[in-house]
């Protein structure tokens, strides 16, 4: 991670070229402007934001909502009002504070100028600690571009596409998408499906449904290319749309918002789609928007997982921008939110897509090289399989670059330390092989951040068949159905793992969150079994860095982890950590025999776990083969007890509960009068023992020569009179509840309410009442009823 004194001298420099220049009459005003403010505190920020997806963390799963995130690690409202007042001095009209209380909009007023930006840049220089971090928006930088790539149209198919269209479960292609991909070389998504091992998800009849899936967009897209598609896999999963700053105009677009939705519906074809449409921004149309758009998802909080497939490389995004992107993607984490990004078009030299002048210098792209994101690399699928057997894509200085010019982003950050989940990943892995000098990024003696996680098909020669300008709207376009490919096809597959992983019952309805801690860990549980190894190929896609980087077993900044064989890989993506879920109040009463209470401890299927509980009230006992607490609790009082769980792996997990232990709820005076009339009546008093919950529900069951008759001539009182309540009969037993709680009552059944059971003498020996305390624990008693 960057140190606090390095982004800030990156921060200022980066404002200071970009913002000290000339004013002119025709210099562009930002539309939309915002000022990013600092965090409260950064390291506690990226402190939780690692411990809520470490299962070895007690914080592990501990998510926040968008405004508890802003009352924990949001700027101060000392800083927000200085922040407001700098905006204010330096010719600016605050507005609107995000949720999140990191971010302040602002618009240039009529006094607005480049050179008074530059003015706002010698404050934020100046002071020191200041609120604002940097103001997003100014259009010094490119905007950010898509990462998808267009293959040149070929006579004869490839081989790959003559395999059949296998029955995955999922959605189906209809004959003119088949058609079309058999004639271009390309894959329909059942093909895709197949090859990545969806099927045996899909079997287990999970596609998705329940999770909402956030594509991040900078362009507009058709709804009538994004309707033929779904109408042509039959695929009926409702797509919105949210507008960000105006939202990102209107036509068909370039095609890669086409791309990202068509294939992230394609693969959780059940989850709900929320598209977050933004103007993007350069130099010539400054604006906020993509910052604003990442910041409305996090804020928003509407889904569980964000697929992003534009990005730019780290040395023109510039330090500030990332680290104002950081603490997003920090939120985003500790909120629960997956964030899967496209790493990238260019090889290892990102930077040779973002200018018309030669650039060969590695570089990776952001935000896939962001350490709280998952990136996605690239493959060439040679063959479906399944298994599928796959290259690293590249087809720089051959002559497949006039069929399908690009290569598969990856390598190792300038700006970004490597992650610990990186760091602490099995050794076999060789995640490190690398060499990736701490030097690079500032941090000697350490590691760098290394790009991309994990990988999938990519290459437009062996690509997706999506549907786009079916209108004829862009000319010379082709209309309809066509074939795409780019790291930008490879980011939404991967959000449809992670949505089917939401889905799927391994989840128990949560979400796996930040996901590079449950991929890096079942890759070192099972490699073999999750991921597909690329182990062929390397990302140089100038032929100048000597062929660096190149694939080979385990992990490499080629093609990351591998592709993913979803069927072993989904459902271990939830249980892959020790997880032991909070464990609610207990109440019990003193000698009352417990058969059994299960601890709800979930961990890797065959993991070795160890579990120690302390704190029990005396008289019970946990026993490690049954995970069960049991036994008779000999003494009144509130005990605190600490659960505490560690396995093989070295993951940890604790709760903590209170279990009170109170007197038993006892019978007073039971007494049947009138028998030797037929006309019984059954009285009987119900008093909480000590320390025990006021009653709310009696069950009561009748002795042998009782029977029940009905619910009328029933009364029910205590010290202050009769007491209101309601009853049924439910299976021969007489259920009252009571409007409220009470700790002692007397009950009365009169003769229309019960009777002699037929051939019983007048003698009753046993009755037994459930009385059932306000917070649901449960007492069982029997006492002797006399006769008169």
């Amino acid at each position: 991670m960057l140190r606090g004194s390095q982004i800030t001298r990156r921060i200022t420099a980066v404002l200071v070229a970009a913002l000290a220049v000339p004013s002119s009459a025709g210099a562009a005003i930002p539309k939309h402007l915002t000022a990013v403010l600092r965090p409260r505190d950064s390291a506690a920020l990226a402190a939780y934001a690692r411990a809520v997806s470490d299962p070895a963390s007690t914080s592990f799963h501990r998510f926040l909502t968008p405004a508890q995130f802003g009352r924990r690690f949001g700027a101060s409202p000392t800083a927000v009002r200085a922040a407001r007042r700098a905006l204010l001095v330096r010719g600016f009209s605050p507005g609107a504070l995000s949720v999140n209380r990191l971010s302040i909009t602002a618009s240039a007023s009529d006094r607005g100028t480049p050179a008074s930006l530059a003015v706002l840049a010698r404050g934020v220089l100046h002071e020191r600690g200041g609120a604002i971090q940097t103001m997003e928006g100014l259009g010094n930088t490119p905007g950010p571009r898509p990462l998808s790539v267009r293959p040149t149209r070929r006579s004869t198919p490839l081989a790959t596409t003559a395999q059949a269209h296998p029955n995955t479960g999922g959605p189906k292609p209809c004959g003119a998408a088949r058609n079309a991909a058999a004639a271009e070389g390309a894959h329909t998504a059942d093909q895709i499906a197949s090859a990545y091992g969806f099927s045996g998800i899909y079997g287990g009849h999970n596609l998705g449904a329940g999770v909402t899936i956030a594509v991040y967009e900078l362009e507009p897209v058709a709804l009538s290319d994004l309707a033929a598609y779904q109408s042509c896999y039959g695929i009926t999963a409702p797509i919105n749309f949210v507008h960000v700053d105006g939202g990102s105009g209107s036509g068909v677009g370039s095609g890669e918002a086409a791309l990202d939705i068509e294939n992230a519906t394609s693969y959780a074809p059940q989850a709900r789609l929320l598209v977050y449409q933004g103007p993007n921004s350069n130099s010539g149309a400054p604006g906020s928007g993509p910052y604003d758009t990442f910041s409305a998802i996090v804020n928003q909080d509407r889904a569980q997982v964000v697929s992003v497939s534009w990005g730019e490389c780290e040395a023109a995004l510039g330090p500030a921008s990332a680290a104002a992107e950081n603490a997003l993607f920090e939120q985003a984490a500790v909120q629960g939110q997956t964030v899967v990004a496209a790493a990238g078009d260019s090889g290892s030299e990102d930077c040779e897509a973002s200018s018309s002048v030669p650039q060969p210098q590695l570089a990776v792209d952001d935000p896939a090289s962001q350490p709280f994101v998952t990136g996605v690399g690239g493959t060439t699928l040679e063959l479906l399989g399944p298994r599928p057997a796959e290259k690293v894509w590249n087809s720089g200085g051959t002559p497949a670059a006039l069929l399908s010019p690009g290569a598969a982003g990856g390598g190792v950050s300038t700006l970004w330390g490597m992650p610990l989940t990186q760091q602490n990943a099995a050794s076999w892995l060789n995640v490190h092989g690398a060499g990736a000098n701490g030097a690079h990024c500032g941090h000697p003696g350490g590691y760098c951040r290394e790009v991309p996680d994990v990988s999938a098909n990519a290459d437009p020669a062996t690509g997706y068949e999506i549907y786009w300008n079916g209108s004829g709207d862009v000319p010379g376009a082709t209309r309809g159905w066509q074939a795409i490919g780019g790291t930008s096809a490879a980011a939404p597959l991967w959000a449809g793992v992670m949505a089917l992983a939401d889905a799927n019952r391994t989840c128990a309805g949560g979400s796996v969150g930040m996901a590079l801690p449950a991929l890096y860990r079942a890759a070192g549980a099972n490699y073999s079994g999750d991921f597909n190894d690329v182990r062929t190929g390397n990302n140089d896609f100038t032929s100048m860095n000597g062929g660096q980087f190149t694939a080979g077993p385990g992990y490499d900044e080629a093609s990351g982890l591998g592709t993913p064989n979803a069927s072993a890989l989904v459902p271990q993506l939830c249980t892959s950590a020790l997880l032991l879920r909070p464990v609610p109040a207990q109440h019990s009463a003193r000698l009352a025999r417990l058969a059994g209470f299960r601890l709800p401890l979930s961990d890797v299927p065959r993991a070795s776990s160890t579990v120690r509980v302390r704190g029990l009230p005396s008289g019970l006992r946990f026993r490690a083969v049954t995970g069960r607490i049991g036994g008779n609790p000999r003494r009144l009082g509130r005990y605190a007890v600490t659960v505490t769980a560690t396995d093989a792996d070295g993951a940890r997990a604790r709760q903590r509960f209170v279990w009170t232990i109170a007197g038993a709820t006892h019978l007073v005076a039971p007494s049947v009068v009138g028998l030797a009339q037929g006309r019984p009546v059954l009285r009987f008093t119900v008093a909480a023992g000590q320390g025990a919950p006021s009653l709310r529900r009696l069950a009561v069951s009748l002795p042998g020569e009782l029977r029940l008759r009905s619910t009328r001539s029933i009364a029910v009182n205590a010290s202050g009179g009769r007491v209101g309540f309601a009853a049924h009969i439910d299976h021969g037993l007489l259920i009252i509840t009571l409007h409220r709680g009470y700790m002692r009552v007397r009950v009365t059944l009169g003769p229309r309410a019960i009777a002699q059971a037929r051939g019983r003498g007048p003698r009753v020996d046993r009755m037994r009442v459930t009385a059932v305390a306000s917070d649901r624990s449960s007492s069982f008693l029997q006492a002797k009823v006399g006769n008169r």
